[in-house]
């Protein structure tokens, strides 16, 4: 049903095609197969090695921190992953369950990192490569600031209730293709 219901809500933004939509079970060869197969398919519609190279990053950057940080449903990592694209634009869009707990965190972070220019994204960037430091599941803090200056646009997030203790965090950006 939520991966219906996302799949309705690209297409409604003009996002005629969809190369990938994903829900369920995500472990690293899925990750692997995912990015594989967007850059073999971008190489093929004749996009510009620079704008594959931002969609993988992307990309690889969302997926693992779904890897990272995402919690387990019935013992299994959850993932929803849609890369959708028209003529002018590719959509990444990317959710995973998380606390409720982290619902303030996430949104705070995340307005923050909306309300800066590029410049800003990218001193910001720099600082905490500078100062950031490893979190005790292996992350610095980069993961959307990467996604947010890779993409060149807003971050675009909700938070859906799934029980008393989970949420199912999703986050999209749009990459222009006409750069």
């Amino acid at each position: 049903m939520i991966l219906a219901s996302w799949i309705q809500d690209v297409k409604d933004s003009h996002f005629n095609s969809v190369q990938v939509a994903h829900f369920g079970p995500l472990n690293q060869d899925l990750v692997n197969s995912f990015t594989l197969t967007t850059e073999d398919f971008m190489i093929s519609a004749g996009d510009k090695k620079t704008l594959v190279k931002r969609v993988f990053s992307i990309l690889i950057e969302g997926l693992q921190n779904i890897l990272l940080h995402g919690k387990k449903w019935e013992n299994e990592q959850q993932a929803l992953i849609i890369v959708a694209f028209n003529d002018k634009a590719y959509r990444i869009a990317l959710g995973n369950l998380t606390e409720i707990s982290e619902k303030e965190k996430l949104a705070s972070y995340l307005d923050r990192l909306n309300g800066m220019n590029e410049e800003e994204v990218k001193e910001f960037y720099l600082e905490t490569l500078n100062n950031g430091l490893i979190s005790d599941k292996g992350g610095a803090g980069l993961g959307f600031i990467t996604m947010r200056m890779k993409s060149k646009s807003l971050l675009n997030y909700q938070f859906i209730p799934v029980n008393d203790e989970l949420m199912l965090f999703t986050i999209s950006t749009d990459v222009d293709r006409t750069q």
